[in-house]
């Protein structure tokens, strides 16, 4: 077996044929956390477990710990531009959250998917139990109530963490003011 890690930037430069290769290549490793006896290309919505909001909840409680999985979790409840999928799917795309998260290695995303899913696992008490499903086009799917309950999730950490409403930042004023200060005082200069 050989390996390959590419940065961000050798990413970007990449021809987008090389792009669209390498985007194919970890959609096909991440199908290996879908096996099952049926064409891996073809999801099925009926085989795709649905985490309601509760679950959600505990799913975060036991992973947000890690930061990068709970950066990647929270993908999950990302609206993605003409990402119309068959209901009641929604579909992702593995080069967007790869980009997202600054992830240059598709290795570290499937160990994600696969972290989350066995903490889903836990939750369901359910060793089959499976968020994920993957096609060859790059998309990674999920139950539309499972992106729905991440998103509803997010809402209420996101609202629960608000600015404060009328915050005003102090006035320092301008860098001549600090440096007018009398001897002795602290001055910095800009």
């Amino acid at each position: 077996m050989t390996s390959f890690t590419f940065s961000v930037e050798q990413m970007r430069s990449a021809p987008p044929e090389v792009r669209r290769w390498i985007e194919r290549e970890i959609t096909a490793a991440l199908a290996v956390l879908n096996r099952s006896d049926h064409d891996p290309s073809q999801v099925h919505a009926a085989a795709l477990a649905t985490c309601l909001l509760q679950e959600a909840l505990q799913l975060f409680e036991m992973i947000k710990g890690n930061f990068l999985l709970s950066q990647v979790f929270f993908e999950l409840a990302r609206d993605m531009p003409n990402s119309h999928g068959a209901a009641p799917l929604h579909p992702l795309s593995v080069a967007d959250i790869l980009r997202h998260r600054r992830l240059g290695d598709g290795d570290r995303l499937v160990d994600c998917f696969t972290a989350i899913n066995q903490a889903f696992q836990t939750i369901r008490n359910d060793p089959e139990a499976t968020l994920f499903g993957f096609d060859q086009q790059g998309h990674v799917f999920i139950h539309q109530a499972t992106h729905d309950s991440i998103r509803q999730l997010w809402d209420q950490l996101y609202a629960a963490h608000a600015p404060m409403a009328g915050f005003t930042p102090p006035h320092l004023g301008t860098s001549e003011d600090i440096a007018q200060h009398p001897p002795g005082s602290a001055s910095v200069n800009f």
